[in-house]
């Protein structure tokens, strides 16, 4: 897996979940805990709910709840680890809001002491940045597999690639696929790529033909890097793959409709120099100028160049 393993630490495998992607996005996508059915924040069915009375209930925080917290306010200051978690992901992400972000903190602890699985995630991700806890791959570690054992894919990823990366604990190869493989079953589309691409290196034809079915499953996920990769293999017959530049332009076509910039380039590269698009070559000027259009480096290089002949290098993965 030495191929593999160097990709994965070109494209820094090792942080991927260090700042969950939840946070960034928590005001608009307060993420999956879920409300326990039939509960309800106000009223008479509130009054009725059990609170838990083995520790303190908590206190009312002076920070007035914002429209986007409001949902989640009282239910999380009852105890309730799915709205503790919900609040807590908001107060985390509120940048520049130092008290809001150590509340949030908090929450997210108080949720994970009840085994809430995406708060003990996010807590586990925020030890391995050292955003706002001390840094600890070690701690991360224990933590991501208490999530990843109460079944939470986002947290089985992010193991497997502690496992793969020796982050906290030995390297163990064998552990990250299994664990990509359970995340990927999750429905988890970095785990599909993950799991793919060693699957696709190993000399097992059945492993590999499971490698080839969780790569398209990642591509049918909207995995940018899983199309690059797939389109690339088709392109150059490569990886095992007989040479097909009809799959490759299917691949990389629809997502550069899109306006996908790599995949603009990289479909570029394809008409300008595929054995099968002798008479359309005038369309990889097309894509490069699209894709130049974005910003995309290489691209923007080869356009102040003029070297349209440099198209021909490298047709993969951004790195």
């Amino acid at each position: 897996m030495d191929r593999v393993s160097a990709w994965s630490r070109r494209r820094g495998w090792a942080v991927v979940f260090a700042l969950a992607p939840a946070l960034s996005l928590a005001q608009q996508n307060p993420g999956v805990s879920a409300r326990p059915s039939g509960q309800t924040l106000d009223g008479p069915a509130a009054e009725e709910q059990l609170i838990d009375l083995s520790r303190p209930e908590m206190e009312q925080t002076a920070l007035a709840p914002t429209t986007a917290e409001s949902e989640y306010f009282d239910a999380a200051m009852r105890g309730e680890a799915w709205a503790q978690t919900k609040l807590g992901k908001i107060y985390v992400a509120a940048a520049g809001d130092p008290a809001r972000q150590q509340r949030g903190l908090e929450l997210l602890k108080q949720a994970a002491e009840q085994n809430d699985a995406e708060a003990i995630y996010i807590v586990a991700s925020l030890s391995a940045a050292g955003a706002g806890v001390e840094q600890s791959n070690v701690e991360a570690f224990t933590q991501m597999k208490r999530a990843a054992d109460l079944g939470f894919a986002e947290a089985q990823f992010a193991l497997g690639t502690m496992y793969f990366e020796g982050l906290g604990t030995a390297k163990d190869d064998a552990a990250a696929l299994a664990l990509f493989r359970r995340a990927a079953d999750g429905g988890n589309k970095e785990a599909m790529f993950a799991a793919a691409r060693i699957m696709l290196s190993q000399p097992d034809p059945e492993m590999r033909t499971e490698g080839l079915i969780l790569m398209n499953r990642a591509i049918e996920n909207g995995h940018i890097q899983a199309t690059l990769m797939l389109a690339t293999a088709y392109g150059r017959g490569s990886n095992g793959l007989p040479k097909d530049e009809a799959k490759a332009e299917a691949l990389l076509k629809p997502a550069a409709e899109r306006g996908d910039a790599d995949c603009q380039m990289t479909l570029a590269s394809l008409y300008k120099f595929g054995d099968t698009f002798a008479a359309r070559r005038d369309e990889a000027q097309m894509w490069l100028q699209r894709a130049a259009d974005q910003g995309q480096p290489k691209a923007l290089e080869i356009l102040q160049s003029g070297e349209m002949q440099r198209l021909a290098e490298p047709a993969g993965p951004p790195e």
